[in-house]
């Protein structure tokens, strides 16, 4: 048996040449019914096999948005430079919306839609909490309102978009052509989260919500988010209209919490 230091090194030698892909194995192997080098490239080709149905299965409308070629040939190009680290391949597309922007520069949409399907997914990989209900924060007396801080569920997310990634992320869900893309020249944000029947939902936010959402997200207090509406819809309807906010958030399980100054 190979002493520590000699299996530590005979491991990683292993390990490149699973990386790397040589044509002959990077380490000795025991004679058998086939020949070594056919063996080797056997198990390495599963194992580069593996990783890009994990790529597939992360980026399943990217996949389809850029064709079979493509994809693959960003897959293996973005594990060439971010080879799996862990212990687990939950976290192994994290960079590939990132490295799509940089190789696909001017298809900034494709990198786009990848991070709306990353993102999706970790909501729903996102860690559990029982959201708050309208009961609950019927019972808090009217003078701690102002001083509240609600916390989003632990799977909350707001994703900027520039173009149009929720119209092509539908349609290809749906194996439809999705339409031409679409840029605009400021962001929407589309909100994500876990809801509590553990479903990954999202929704485009319009000007006024995205506003009080992005204060929500900041921890900032109802008495700010309420101030913070008044400026952009005057001080008579703000306060009406976060209290539409919070019942439809509080609907939606978005809000996991409060904190009280």
């Amino acid at each position: 048996m190979p002493a520590p230091a000699e299996l530590q090194a005979l491991q990683l030698a292993f390990m490149q040449g699973l990386q790397q892909q040589p044509e002959s194995a990077p380490v000795p192997l025991v004679e058998g019914h086939l020949p070594t080098s056919l063996r080797w490239h056997i198990y390495a080709n599963a194992y580069q096999s593996r990783l890009l149905e994990c790529l597939q299965e992360d980026f399943e409308q990217t996949w389809a948005y850029v064709g079979d070629d493509l994809f693959e040939q960003c897959c293996l190009g973005y594990l060439a430079q971010h080879p799996p680290h862990g212990w687990t391949l939950r976290t192994l597309g994290a960079g590939f919306p990132h490295y799509l922007e940089q190789v696909l520069d001017e298809h900034r949409q494709v990198a786009e839609l990848a991070e709306f399907e990353w993102r999706l997914r970790a909501a729903f990989d996102a860690a559990d909490a029982a959201p708050l209900t309208l009961t609950d924060i019927q019972q808090q007396p009217a003078e701690s309102w102002p001083g509240m801080r609600f916390v989003p569920v632990p799977s909350a997310d707001l994703h900027p978009q520039y173009f149009n990634t929720l119209a092509v992320w539908k349609a290809l869900k749906a194996e439809q052509a999705p339409p031409p893309p679409g840029r605009q020249e400021q962001a929407s944000l589309c909100l994500i989260w876990r809801d509590g029947e553990r479903l990954s939902r999202y929704r485009s936010l319009e000007s006024d919500e995205a506003a009080a959402v992005q204060d929500l997200f900041r921890r900032a207090t109802f008495a700010d988010l309420c101030l913070h509406l008044g400026e952009r819809l005057g001080e008579e309807v703000a306060a009406f209209r976060a209290g539409c906010f919070l019942q439809l958030w509080l609907a939606e399980g978005l809000i996991g919490g409060y904190r009280q100054d």
